[in-house]
């Protein structure tokens, strides 16, 4: 079985081209020593079988975070037969500047041209021939988003040659023949010469007195040099292979963005995007919830009366309601809300949203990349942490580690749409998470204020508006509910009988004791104290337990419990200690320290705010 590399640059749909291959049966892991992800799959063609490793997004091979560090730790250290290069057909001058660093591998090559109606879109024909015959590789046409021509880029892996060797300028060619001839590898004789890589010892001294010659010729370091090199000649077959038809009309992408990223109107239609996602995930929440829980509880009745020990009844009841909330409760809500998310980032408009945020980012002081893992965090909390390795800034890096546990993650979308939703109405949801935002922007300026440094501005791509593909929208969804139903829901059920046995052994009433001051403070039941901790363990976790400890129903919460007091509790629930992955991934990205005052931060506002609720 041979190996199979799929790289390209962000954004070039690489990520529809892998779903489109490997359909559901793709394993993930961490590269070695880092928490960046890697996905394979095993793809069968004829009597060929292959195993697809997906590496991440990098725009070169001179990387700059840690995902494209992996990427090229990949390449350096692992085994492998074939390169897979996705290139973006409506963005061929900037791709081909990564496609002629790859050929540098000098490894069995295939070009997969991705986009195409994109490119066609723009106005831009591409003669396949021509770049065939220009790169020595097959190049394939593809519009992966929508399946068409992926038979074709399978079938060529099969055909995968090595590229032809493209030279450089003259006396740059020189000074890589010079040690790619004594290391037979013009790939690493060029990372040595780029600074990239360590050079061996025995190459120091020749590799320094070329990047000194390149500095004092050129007036700019060696990877620039390179750089540029590349940027040339990618420049040159650009024009070679690619006719420009003259547009009379504004694209479409132009009139919307005319309206989106207006920066006044901008901010409008921000605010009524996400007031449409959390009122169908409300709608759709509320609809099937309905549909869910009266057989669950029908069929939780009818199961509990059939055993005769009270005690194996509490067991039962108890399980029962952690399936109940798990399917009947959280999951319709949780399903609408990462649908949607998955639609708006397929069809482009979530780099959009990060780039209007931006400003709203550095007026809380933080670097304009954190954007991106604040949205990230509405989605969930472990991911948002992750992602803030692409802010360079170690302070900035900290304070958005200490922020993103207050954006409601879909975790406690669930808990704010089921009780806040459910019992207060849509407009109350949504005018807490907007309150939300407001916290979070006022925490920001005052965490900033303790160390003030100047943010650099936010670069980011904003990519073309894309026709949304159903299917892999779908495939999205299907491997967040997957991480739900194996590892969320266990939770949820392990949680309910270990509190049934709590219940039954009457260990809650301790528990309760103990927290019975706190609770009477914030104007709640005691009973509630138990799910301050099980909510630590998982959010979700609160609406049963919630439920188990009142001794009614979720959707019956009103009947024990003042509107008022439902408030409180979901705002200290949603504001208090990250769940525990979250905290989890925040030591190991982080150290202790971060996690002490994160959880002392969060429980701070948790109680400051929902002490203020309760003096109204």
């Amino acid at each position: 079985m041979k190996k199979a590399v799929l790289v390209g640059q962000p954004n070039c749909g690489k990520s529809s081209f892998f779903s489109q291959i490997s359909g559901l049966r793709v394993q993930t892991s961490n590269f070695p020593g880092t928490t960046v992800k890697l996905s394979r799959a095993r793809v069968r063609f004829h009597s060929s079988e292959y195993e697809v490793i997906d590496l991440p997004g990098t725009y070169s091979l001179f990387p700059t975070d840690d995902a494209e560090k992996a990427a090229l730790n990949f390449i350096l250290d692992e085994d492998f037969d074939i390169v897979v290069n996705i290139m973006d057909a409506s963005l061929i001058w900037r791709s081909l500047e990564f496609t002629l660093e790859l050929t540098e591998l000098g490894k069995p090559m295939v070009v997969i041209l991705n986009m195409m109606d994109e490119a066609e879109r723009k106005g831009i024909k591409i003669h396949i021939e021509k770049l065939q015959e220009l790169l020595g590789v097959p190049v394939i046409p593809v519009i992966a988003i929508h399946g068409k021509g992926i038979y074709d880029a399978v079938k060529s892996f099969s055909m995968a040659v090595k590229p032809k060797e493209i030279h450089f300028t003259k006396h740059v060619e020189e000074a890589v023949e010079r040690i790619e001839k004594r290391r037979n590898n013009r790939f690493l004789a060029i990372k040595y010469i780029e600074g990239v890589i360590p050079s061996p010892k025995e190459f120091v001294r020749d590799v320094k007195e070329i990047q000194e010659r390149f500095t004092e010729f050129h007036g700019i370091p060696s990877y620039e040099v390179i750089s540029a090199e590349r940027h040339h000649l990618s420049m040159k077959i650009a024009e070679q292979v690619t006719e420009k038809k003259f547009r009379k009309k504004i694209e479409l992408d132009e009139k919307l963005d005319r309206f989106l990223l207006h920066p006044f109107l901008g901010y409008f239609f921000l605010l009524i995007s996400f007031a449409f996602i959390f009122a169908i995930a409300f709608w759709f929440g509320s609809l099937i919830e309905d549909l869910l829980v009266e057989p669950l509880e029908g069929f939780s009745v009818s199961l509990a009366s059939s055993v005769s020990s009270p005690a194996f009844k509490e067991i039962i009841s108890s399980t029962m309601d952690g399936i109940i909330g798990g399917v009947g409760i959280v999951l319709p809500y949780f399903l609408p809300l990462i649908f949607l998310i998955s639609l708006f980032e397929e069809v482009g408009y979530l780099s959009r949203v990060a780039f209007l945020t931006d400003v709203v980012m550095h007026k809380m002081g933080l670097h304009g990349k954190a954007v991106v893992p604040f949205i990230l965090g509405y989605g969930c909390t472990v991911p948002a942490l992750m992602s803030t390795r692409i802010i360079e800034n170690k302070r900035d890096r900290i304070l958005s580690a200490l922020l993103i546990p207050f954006v409601p993650c879909s975790a406690r979308t669930a808990v704010i749409l089921a009780l806040i939703g459910y019992f207060l109405g849509l407009w109350y949801a949504i005018a807490f998470y907007f309150a939300d935002i407001v916290v979070i922007g006022i925490l920001g300026r005052i965490l900033s204020s303790f160390k003030r440094e100047p943010s650099p501005e936010l670069i980011i791509e904003v990519p073309s508006y894309k026709a949304p593909s159903l299917k892999i929208i779908l495939k999205k969804v299907l491997f967040q509910v997957e991480e739900f139903v194996f590892y969320a829901w266990p939770i949820l059920i392990a949680g309910s009988i270990f509190l049934g046995l709590l219940q039954v052994f009457g260990i809650t009433n301790y528990a309760n004791y103990i927290f019975a001051p706190f609770m009477k403070i914030l104007s709640l039941p005691p009973n509630l104290g138990i799910t301050l901790i099980f909510g630590f363990l998982r959010k979700e976790l609160t609406l049963v337990m919630a439920s188990e400890a009142l001794g009614v129903d979720v959707l019956k919460l009103n009947s024990v419990l003042a509107i008022k007091q439902i408030l409180i509790f979901t705002t200290f629930v949603t504001f208090y200690i990250p769940c525990l992955s979250s905290v989890a991934t925040q030591w190991k990205e982080f150290g202790w320290k971060v996690v002490v005052l994160s959880i002392a931060l969060s429980f701070s506002v948790a109680f400051l705010l929902s002490f203020g609720i309760s003096l109204f």
